[in-house]
């Protein structure tokens, strides 16, 4: 796979890896979504909506671009 980049190869400053997060909760959003008939998927999918989007927020807050 050429031109992907994996979360190693990134340089570790808070913006980066702020859009990783939210773009990790918008993923596991659409999961939850998915299994919504399911509720041991829709909870286990919700939970790691919530801790990605959790630490996008604290990645953003450390960046300082947090307006």
């Amino acid at each position: 796979m050429t031109g992907t980049v994996y979360l190693q190869d990134r340089s570790y400053n808070p913006e980066q890896m702020a859009g990783y997060h939210f773009v990790k909760a918008e993923h596991f959003e659409r999961m939850k979504m998915a299994y919504a008939g399911n509720p041991p998927l829709f909870y286990q999918y919700a939970e790691q909506e919530y801790f990605h989007k959790a630490l996008a927020h604290r990645y953003k807050g450390m960046g300082g671009w947090m307006q």
